[in-house]
């Protein structure tokens, strides 16, 4: 079980299902990330007040707070690019996502809007690879790596970044959070009044074993 830290703190235990949002390079402006920024900061000191800095609990506490801030601000997000509504470019990230499902991970569902991708799967461990540190970050890594080459080609750019360097992760302790995390996931672009029901929505995912749930 690992705790990786760069600008928001990760807790990523290998086997443990993972709910993830990474977004375009542009999608939130300097100071929406300034604030998020702060917000962590916030919470660390308040973590560290008579508290074990390293208590998981209290971890999964600070990370979870700022990743529903997270959300609040990319969701109210009205400027930036919205590349990934080219369908060129969707079925790229569509693709890489899909790749990886049983290799790297077992897929459960994503959805992928205009300027964000959600993304849900329970990690696979690899036992051949020593130490190994942050899968998630390393899964995601390669991920965005792959598309990013791919997405900027066909938008014949060149020297820019397509995704924010950040991909924010929070793990599924249960079966009720489960079906929390993948109800928001399909339901985005309902909520965003593009489509009536999930499935009308062309790039979305669901595993079979989930759609009794919806």
């Amino acid at each position: 079980m690992k705790f990786y830290r760069r600008n928001l703190p990760h807790w990523q235990p290998e086997g443990a299902t993972y709910f993830i949002t990474f977004i375009l390079a542009d999608s939130l402006p300097r100071k929406a990330v300034k604030k998020i920024l702060q917000q962590r900061t916030l919470l660390k000191q308040l973590s560290d007040k008579g508290l074990n800095t390293e208590d998981l609990k209290q971890q999964r506490s600070i990370h979870e707070r700022i990743f529903k801030k997270y959300e609040q601000l990319i969701h109210g997000q009205k400027s930036g690019s919205t590349w990934l509504s080219d369908p060129e470019i969707a079925s790229i990230v569509k693709e890489a996502i899909h790749y990886r499902d049983k290799e790297k991970y077992t897929l459960y569902a994503y959805c992928i809007m205009s300027n964000h991708v959600h993304l849900v799967f329970q990690h696979l461990p690899d036992n051949n690879i020593k130490d190994y540190v942050y899968p998630i970050t390393e899964i995601m890594a390669s991920l965005k790596k792959y598309t990013a080459r791919l997405a900027n080609k066909r938008l014949d750019r060149t020297g820019k970044a397509f995704w924010h360097p950040e991909s924010y992760d929070r793990v599924v302790r249960d079966s009720n959070e489960l079906y929390n995390v993948i109800y928001y996931t399909l339901n985005n672009p309902v909520k965003a009044g593009l489509v009536k029901h999930w499935k009308d929505w062309p790039n979305s995912f669901c595993k079979d074993e989930f759609l009794e749930w919806f």
